[in-house]
């Protein structure tokens, strides 16, 4: 059955009224009738069982059935730090990671990240684009919210301030801590991770350090390195196997 995400606000008792793109889809696209059923979703957990009522030019006027909670959700919320990539490598992270699972993504520059924002305008305008293609994810992947890209900020404003019950690093230098070793070590399933990715180059010393002194574990993915558009997927899919989210 198909699937839309539609604003708390585009509901009212037992309608909701889908606008813009997706009225178009439904209409010129997906080539929908009046009496069909689909499956809507406010973005915040709760999916819904509607019948289109009726079409208009912009909109599509739907009738709600039924409400339940969302089923696709992880229990455990991550949040993805990642460091900015060169290219459409973000794009990728954004797209794989929303299907795997993730909660937020949070965007950051490091002392060796190549890639520099001219100014909030730039980094505004990314962020539009990257929660685009957050919702598009988050639509294929059956997902009963959209994953929320933030604005890039530095790496030091983010590993002093974030607050999470586990917070990692992916470090190539770190030689004692697996993520496995680490993962395996909970008592207690915790209600949030924050996993921080460095850039191409890396993290170096100091940031490590800076890091390990807020509360941070760095963590090894074994003896291969991972390219940074790499390591977020098989870490964040390594969680959610361990935390039976994959089940």
């Amino acid at each position: 059955m198909h699937r839309f995400f539609v604003e708390p606000e585009q509901i009212s008792g037992s309608t909701a009224v889908i606008a813009g793109d997706d009225a178009h889809h439904i209409q010129n696209v997906l080539r929908l009738h009046i009496g069909e059923e689909i499956i809507l979703c406010n973005g915040r957990g709760t999916d819904y069982r509607a019948v289109i009522q009726s079409m208009g030019k912009e909109q599509v006027r739907t009738e709600l059935l039924s409400s339940e909670p969302s089923g696709t959700e992880p229990v455990t919320k991550v949040t993805l730090l990642q460091a900015l990539p060169k290219a459409s490598k973000m794009e990728t992270v954004i797209q794989k990671c929303v299907e795997l699972g993730m909660y937020e993504l949070i965007p950051i520059s490091t002392v060796r990240t190549v890639v520099r924002l001219a100014n909030a305008r730039d980094g505004e305008k990314k962020r539009i684009r990257w929660q685009r293609i957050s919702e598009e994810a988050a639509k294929q992947s059956g997902r009963g919210i959209i994953p929320q890209i933030h604005t890039p900020v530095s790496f030091e404003e983010t590993v002093a301030h974030l607050k999470s019950d586990l917070k990692i690093i992916l470090w190539e230098e770190e030689r004692e801590n697996s993520l496995r070793k680490v993962l395996q070590g909970l008592i207690d399933r915790p209600a949030s991770v924050a996993m921080l990715i460095g850039p191409e180059g890396g993290l170096d010393q100091k940031e490590a350090d800076l890091a390990r002194q807020h509360g941070w574990t760095t963590v090894s993915l074994g003896s291969r390195i991972l390219r940074t558009e790499t390591a977020g997927m098989a870490a964040l899919a390594a969680i959610m196997y361990q935390l039976e989210e994959l089940e």
